[in-house]
């Protein structure tokens, strides 16, 4: 499913009058998302590139008092239903693979962790645990790290070098924090990336924590997973259709399809404003389920010669399709990670 070099440019093209599209049609409160994106027919994707809007619900086309044209510039469009999930950590009512909450002797990716405390969001105080994407060498410094959401470990109010726990703190019975790393660095906003001799603004949603004294890790190993991530994927058009996989605490072992790296979306800051969040990279289920609440920060990653495309941002109510941070606005920050 991967795109030809005449697909390639033409989605190259079509990203050219995202910011265009974007401007008129996000002042419409039922529109969600915009990207250029394999078109989806009958829940099947195709090859078709195609502007893609997401919409909270999916109507009839009788129903719609404003419909999307079928084509914008002469370009085929798409309409999905995509309403995020806006409370993408794990709570006490989300049902958690058992083995991915306890202890864990080395720390690997897809395993529980959580902030050592409750984290302010959206003027609320939220206690939850999110998914340890994997662990990472940092060139400067002789202690790995781990990498998973900002959102997972930070909250409006948190500090850096705050105490990561894992297990996650909300998962032991006297909520205690087996502090394994410090919280060193992380963004929640757009962040310039080059990409294609281009400088693009790149929604970043990531944060890195130091490894602590007391604890191993193995890098690049994920829970559940035998291959290894070796490095990190190149972001670009050809990427496009790439089957993925993540491991996550709340659904396990998933695959899926990359369909779009340019998609903007709508979502809420830590204060509960809303934000247009540039060039996410989507990603389809296979089976329909990519992630659910909890897989915040799973690592995504190719399923042949592995590489880290990105980490996993968040759900949208159906479970697919899942956003992600791409792997190039990682490196862009912290160039010196490897694996």
């Amino acid at each position: 499913m991967k795109l030809t070099n005449e697909e390639a440019a033409l989605h190259d093209k079509m990203a050219e009058k995202l910011p265009e599209l974007i401007e008129e049609y996000f002042q419409r409160p039922e529109i969600t998302s915009l990207g250029v994106a394999l078109k989806t027919i009958n829940n099947s994707l195709t090859q078709t590139l195609s502007y893609t809007f997401g919409v909270k619900k999916k109507l009839a086309l009788s129903e719609v008092t404003h419909p999307i044209p079928s084509a914008i510039f002469g370009c085929p469009t798409d309409v999905i239903e995509l309403e995020i999930d806006q409370e993408p950590l794990s709570s006490d009512d989300v049902t958690e693979v058992t083995t991915r909450n306890e202890k864990t002797d080395p720390l690997i990716g897809g395993i529980s962790i959580s902030a050592n405390g409750t984290l302010k969001k959206r003027g609320k105080e939220v206690a939850s645990s999110g998914t340890l994407g994997v662990m990472v060498h940092k060139r400067t410094d002789d202690k790995p790290y781990m990498m998973t959401c900002a959102h997972v470990l930070v909250g409006s109010s948190t500090r850096l070098d705050s105490d990561v726990c894992q297990q996650s703190k909300w998962r032991t019975t006297l909520n205690y924090c087996h502090d394994c790393a410090t919280l060193k660095d992380y963004y929640y906003e757009n962040v310039l990336v080059p990409r294609d001799f281009k400088t693009i603004n790149v929604w970043l949603d990531c944060a890195i924590a130091r490894k602590g004294e007391h604890r191993n890790a193995t890098i690049g190993k994920v829970f559940g997973v035998d291959e290894i991530i070796e490095g990190f994927a190149t972001i670009d058009a050809f990427i496009i259709g790439e089957k993925v996989r993540k491991s996550g605490i709340t659904s396990d072992i998933t695959t899926g399809n990359i369909t779009s790296i340019t998609s903007t979306l709508k979502l809420p800051d830590f204060d509960g404003n809303t934000v247009f969040a540039n060039n996410l990279i989507m990603i389809q289920g296979e089976d329909g389920l990519f992630s659910r609440s909890g897989d915040s920060g799973s690592a995504i990653f190719t399923t042949e010669n592995p590489r880290l495309v990105g980490i996993l941002g968040g759900a949208t109510l159906s479970g697919s399709p899942t956003y992600a941070s791409a792997a190039d606005a990682i490196l862009s920050k912290w160039p010196d990670l490897s694996f």
